[in-house]
């Protein structure tokens, strides 16, 4: 249960990137952080999914996580894709990576007034452990262990842009009209307010003459 609790924690983390404008709409992105894959000693909160000492070197080394115990004891272990964020120990043993950011990571693009997500990237990488084993002919030569990629997940979707006319038009347009009607009628609040002390003053200094 303490592990599927964790991953129900881990499926719902992320933090505020940056401002994006996409398709003329100004959007959060919020980024699924290097820290959600870092190892125990890194990130307390990945505890859970350290369940050795061997393979995780003494719970250092980081970028995928460890959930056989959530797959029956099948050594299943879970990454961004080509090992993104993963230390050198787990990648460097697997020819043909090549991360990155752009094309790697998970990611929210969030309309902050409405909420709605308006572009999104999910991608996550299934590893499976593989050991040496006597018994299994094409694993005797091993020297180590490995965690091998099998597949590696990618969906994306952002609004289209009839859907993104439609948006600009009917919320973002408004809002915009909105502000600047509060910006003038702030600006009129104000110059009344001047003339309003100026004549006051005035008026005072004729009383006291």
């Amino acid at each position: 249960m303490a592990c599927k609790i964790c991953i129900l924690i881990w499926s719902i983390y992320a933090v505020f990137e940056s401002d994006v404008n996409l398709k003329g709409i100004p959007v959060y992105r919020f980024v699924l952080p290097s820290k959600a894959f870092a190892s125990p000693v890194q990130n307390p909160d990945n505890h859970c999914f350290c369940t050795e000492k061997i393979i995780s070197k003494n719970c250092t080394s980081y970028g995928v996580l460890d959930i056989s115990k959530c797959k029956e004891g099948k050594p299943v272990y879970i990454s961004l894709p080509h090992f993104l964020y993963a230390s050198p120990d787990v990648s460097e043993t697997i020819d043909g990576l090549n991360p990155n950011e752009e094309e790697h990571r998970t990611y929210l693009d969030i309309e902050p007034i409405t909420g709605f997500t308006l572009q999104f990237a999910k991608r996550l990488q299934v590893n499976l452990l593989v050991k040496p084993s006597n018994k299994i002919q094409v694993l005797k030569r091993l020297k180590r262990n490995y965690i091998v990629p099998i597949l590696w997940l990618n969906e994306t979707g952002t609004i289209g842009d009839e859907k993104a006319k439609m948006f600009r038009s009917q919320v973002t347009g408004k809002i915009n009209l909105l502000g600047l009607i509060e910006m003038i009628l702030l600006s009129v609040g104000v110059v009344m307010f001047v003339a309003f002390m100026i004549s006051y003053c005035a008026c005072r200094s004729k009383t006291i003459k």
